[in-house]
């Protein structure tokens, strides 16, 4: 009776710590807290204070990630990055980053390339403490979009780090286009659709609109 109790009490220890195991493992989430496991390959503290910093633009704005910009290898090589510095915290406002679309150019006249966002929050240690992959975007046209939102409970996030998942699959989109033509009795109006290949690059166009932070116009 006593080796049948020993046996018993083990098994509940077991049941035990693995329940204790899977409640540790979270679902996966489109936006979530920074982990060790979410921060990665990223540049971390000491390398990202060396880097060049861009303070937040109160209108919007287009900023370039090209060969001029700051760089890090997240995994895939070195790639371009944005690093923006947030205003000290005084109240809530909002960062909508949207990823633009490009010509392919002459010798890719059916593909476009975009900046696949991969966004960080930082602390101003530069630790990442909010991670929002490139999954976790809104489409916006033929492009994607995040909105950060800045509240009180977010006061401590100082840089927005930017960069693009370069190991994505090409996506098919089409692209509609309308054209007026006078036709000698009026004006006919015509639609034309294009397909185009959608390549994640390491270069493009972000647009950057903070909301919140400027005065109201009267």
């Amino acid at each position: 009776m006593r080796h049948l109790f020993i046996r018993l009490a083990a098994a509940g220890c077991l049941a035990a710590v693995h329940l204790v195991g899977n409640a540790q493992d979270p679902a996966p989430l489109a936006t979530q807290n920074a982990a060790p496991a979410a921060q990665g390959t990223a540049p971390c503290c000491q390398q990202l204070k060396t880097l060049a910093r861009v303070p937040l633009p109160l209108e919007k704005t287009e900023l370039r990630l090209d060969e001029k910009s700051p760089a890090h290898d997240f995994g895939q090589g070195a790639q371009a990055l944005l690093l923006l510095e947030l205003p000290a915290y005084t109240k809530t406002y909002t960062v909508s980053i949207a990823s633009l679309p490009q010509a392919g150019g002459a010798g890719n006249a059916n593909e476009l390339t975009h900046v696949a966002m991969r966004i960080e929050t930082l602390d101003a240690d530069f630790s990442p403490l909010r991670v929002y992959p490139h999954t976790g975007m809104k489409k916006r046209g033929h492009g994607y979009e995040k909105t950060i939102f800045i509240n009180p409970s977010n006061q401590n996030e100082r840089y927005l780090l930017i960069y693009g998942a370069l190991n994505l699959e090409p996506a098919q989109v089409t692209v509609s286009r309308t054209d007026v033509v006078f036709v000698g009795t009026g004006f006919f109006i015509g639609g034309i659709d294009n397909a185009f290949t959608l390549r994640a690059t390491s270069s493009g166009v972000l647009q950057v609109e903070a909301k919140g932070l400027q005065p109201a116009k009267p």
